[in-house]
């Protein structure tokens, strides 16, 4: 486990992300209907795929080599890994050490991973230009240096726009085809339109830590983090309520840990509580953040006693921006400010560095709520919950639905980028004036109701 200073900012589920896999609790899995030891089969997996790629790549420099002087008749296909061997698929419920597996395998294999979220690059172009090249070939750096091999983890898979025929998913059996890197792909659930990809590749079934594994963990970071306020009775409630969520437990731990004093209903109360869509504590926190906040410093503090979480916090605030701020400069500014937030966040994810967490709250906090000069106000305003969740979720209504369809005619983008982006996108051009919503009704030949749906 990662030891870092008391004052770190950074969130207990990195500082206690194993290094190795000796170090983890591995959940258990399945192959097929087979229980199989995870840690064993992903070893192998790797160590085999860089065996075979050699052989085949030795194999298609000699065909490249005849096909050269040879002529169109005589010319040979180059060989490639079977789909099988050159990736495979971990599928289960969030927060159950996935993706702690592959960075704990890579780290025992001294190999770098490449990451990719499958949910933020919905189109075969978008994905493509994100990981066709990496996995294809080596840079002449990396030969000179002596880089370390690269292991590919594509994260919610389940989560990727297409069909069959268009879209995301044949540039992921495409990338299954062509790469150099073994690839690990993780699903949070089972998803019919990626059958193409079942068929092709193993695919194993996690299931959650047993309740004795995980209150082995938290009791180690309790004893690490010297807590004293958190009883057995604490953590059996915290576990129950997570239902085999590691991260979630250890999240909840971190937030009740702030809590000295408390007494013991007050605490359960508090636990209950801990769900990290409270829309009670939620409402109130942004109202404060809009309208009650006047300074960086007020924000921060306001921010650092929320037991929200981060991520959250930033799309309740993404969310609620057009019923605070009603100026179009001010808007300007606090998208602005948004975008570069989102920017911060984009770079922590990719190279861990939770060090700029602070200035990723101070940029969608701070930065947005305080581009209101003229927008300032005391009197109700209310508040949104945002459509698309932590989680993943989204209720969407048939008005909104059909109004995604219209939007898809001019635009392929999928129904939850339009609905977390693209609508409230227009919801603020259409509120700018009645002549900007007619030419918005105009343009997409909305219904009344879903003309409505942007007032």
């Amino acid at each position: 486990m990662k030891k870092l200073s008391e004052s770190s900012k950074e969130p207990w589920v990195e500082k206690y992300r194993p290094e190795s896999i000796k170090d983890m609790a591995l959940p258990s899995a399945k192959l097929g209907r087979q229980r199989v030891n995870l840690a064993e089969h992903l070893t192998e997996f790797v160590k085999s795929f860089f065996t075979e790629i050699e052989k085949i790549n030795k194999k298609n420099k000699k065909i490249r080599a005849f096909n050269r002087t040879a002529t169109e008749k005589q010319q040979k296909e180059e060989m490639s890994l079977p789909p099988e061997k050159a990736a495979v698929l971990l599928e289960g419920k969030p927060g159950i050490g996935k993706t702690s597996i592959v960075y704990a395998l890579a780290n025992d294999l001294n190999m770098e991973v490449i990451e990719t979220n499958a949910s933020d690059t919905r189109t075969r172009e978008s994905l493509e230009a994100k990981l066709k090249e990496t996995s294809k070939s080596r840079g002449i750096m990396d030969f000179i240096t002596e880089k370390k091999k690269k292991l590919l983890l594509v994260d919610e898979i389940d989560g990727i726009y297409g069909t069959k025929d268009r879209g995301a998913v044949p540039a992921i059996l495409d990338l299954v085809k062509e790469t150099q890197f073994p690839i690990i792909m993780c699903a949070n659930d089972y998803k019919s339109n990626l059958q193409s990809l079942y068929n092709l590749i193993p695919r194993y079934e996690v299931h959650p830590l047993p309740k004795e594994e995980v209150l082995k963990i938290v009791s180690k970071i309790i004893k690490n983090e010297k807590i004293t306020n958190i009883t057995e009775g604490d953590l059996e409630l915290i576990i129950d309520k997570n239902a085999g969520d590691l991260r979630g437990v250890i999240n909840d731990l971190q937030a009740l840990s702030k809590g000295e004093g408390i007494a013991t209903e007050e605490k359960k109360d508090m636990i209950d509580s801990l769900h990290r869509d409270s829309t009670e504590e939620i409402f109130g926190l942004i109202r404060d953040l809009f309208q009650k906040v006047h300074s960086l410093n007020e924000a921060r503090a306001l921010t650092d006693k929320s037991d929200v979480d981060y991520n959250f916090l930033y799309k309740w605030v993404n969310q609620n921006i057009p019923s605070f701020i009603t100026y179009k400069d001010e808007l300007k500014e606090a998208y602005e400010n948004l975008a570069v937030a989102d920017e911060v966040f984009g770079r922590i994810r990719r190279n861990m560095e939770w060090s700029l967490l602070p200035y990723f709250y101070d940029l969608f906090a701070g930065g947005v709520v305080l581009t209101q000069k003229k927008s300032h106000s005391t009197g109700f305003r209310p508040v949104s919950f945002p459509r698309y969740s932590s989680s993943g979720g989204m209720s969407v209504n048939a008005s909104e639905r059909s109004l995604y369809q219209k939007i898809r005619q001019e635009y392929e983008i999928s129904q939850t980028e339009a609905i977390r982006d693209f609508i409230p996108f227009l919801k603020v051009l259409a509120g700018l004036s009645r002549r900007d919503l007619k030419d918005i009704s105009d343009w997409l030949d909305l219904t009344a109701r879903e003309k409505n749906i942007l007032k």
